[in-house]
Order: structure tokens, then sequence, then C-alpha cells
């Protein structure tokens, strides 16, 4: 599966996360994007099994995200997203767009959280249908 990964600047947090996603010999980090603009023409470009989108706040917070985020689940095929959140709560905006397998919300520190929603939007990519269980 590859991964787009949005909202994480260049450095140690963004080597980290890369790191994790691709110990799984599954996924791969194919590229990686801070602002929004190069993020949906990197997505457009590659078309990613995979987003994960690194949110600071809620939606409302950060319109750019929403449309990042808009942007790659109206993708054809959709992009599978993991939105990962720094927030200690996540915010209520947050919870109307995740999807059973198709969208899933982790908190930023979550590793194991971060790979089990990997995993679920690729056993929903290989049946084609990311929005369809298999």
């Amino acid at each position: 599966m590859t991964v787009l990964v949005v909202g994480v600047p260049e450095g140690a947090e963004l080597e980290l996360l890369r790191s994790r996603i691709q110990r799984n010999p599954h996924f791969r980090v194919i590229s990686h994007a801070h602002t929004p603009d190069i993020a949906l023409a990197h997505a457009r470009i590659l078309l990613p099994d995979i987003t994960v989108l690194t949110l600071s706040g809620s939606f409302g917070d950060d319109p750019a995200a929403l449309g990042v985020f808009q942007g790659v689940r109206a993708l054809d095929p959709p992009s599978g997203v993991v939105l990962r959140t720094r927030a200690e709560r996540a915010p209520g905006d947050l919870d109307v767009v995740t999807a059973d397998g198709a969208v899933h919300l982790v908190r930023a520190s979550d590793e194991e959280g971060l790979m089990r929603a990997l995993r679920t939007i690729g056993l929903r990519r290989a049946t084609c249908d990311p929005d369809e269980m298999p």
C-alpha cells in the first residue's frame, strides 16, 4: 500500500513517522507534504492508497486541512485517510468524518492505533473498494 504523509514538517517527527509506517513491509511512504496545495498535487499524481493527515486541532481550526481531506477522498479511487490529531481529546468535528474502515482517527502519539488504522484500510483496499467491508 502506498502512503502519502501530510502535515508534518521535515525533521525528526517526519522521519520517525515514516519509519513507523514502513516498519510494516506492506506500507511504503511514497511522498510527504507540509502544505495543502503540495499535498493535493502529490495526491492527484500519485493516487496514494492511504493518506496520513496530521492535524493540530479540528477542521474548523484548519480549513486547509479539510480541503486536503476532501481532495484525497474525492480521488478515484478515494484514498483511505488516517487523521492523526495532536489534541488530547478528539475535536467533535472529526467524529463526523470518520467512516468505519475508510477514515480513522488516532492520536499522534498512538503508534499501535496508527498501525491498526493502516491495516484496516489496507484490508479494505485489497477488496478494491475502500469504503466497503471485505
